[in-house]
């Protein structure tokens, strides 16, 4: 299992053009949830199989492989995604400095397949500059969305 932690500022410039709030953030976040599709692009799809306090079940496809995730919601704060037929997760957490900038932190703590062809390390590689990508996409998707008005 490899872990990979990383902070990215939510409004990297004072200058930017749509500034972005804890609430942007947090229903974006609940969006992805609901469907990551638009937020993770290399996810074909995302449906939701089951809703409860608080939670949500999914299944999503990536590269033709559907699994199922449970996703935990703790309001305005954080969203964990477990895999429900492997062990890991993921958490999306929303961060704020002693100044009042906010950042999102995603961690990543998955096991590495069996069959991986790659060894852990450059597995871990891999998968930090995919998980980066999907980051960014996020934030930027959210930053779309709220200049669109659907946020």
């Amino acid at each position: 299992m490899f872990t990979l932690s990383k902070s990215i500022w939510v409004n990297p410039s004072p200058e930017q053009e749509t500034v972005l709030t804890r609430d942007h953030i947090w229903e974006g976040l609940i969006m992805k949830a609901e469907d990551a599709t638009p937020f993770v692009e290399v996810m074909d799809k995302c449906r939701v199989l089951e809703r409860g306090d608080r939670y949500l079940r999914r299944e999503i496809e990536i590269n033709g492989t559907k699994t199922q995730e449970r996703v935990t919601f703790f309001p305005k704060h954080m969203v964990v995604f477990e895999p429900l037929e492997s062990d890991g997760l993921i958490r999306n957490d929303i961060e704020e400095d002693a100044h009042g900038h906010l950042s999102i932190r995603f961690t990543f703590a998955l096991e590495v397949p069996k069959d991986e062809y790659l060894s852990a390390q450059n597995y871990a590689q891999r998968m930090e500059k995919n998980y980066t990508a999907a980051v960014e996409t996020t934030l930027a998707t959210i930053r779309t969305f709220v200049k669109e008005g659907k946020l």
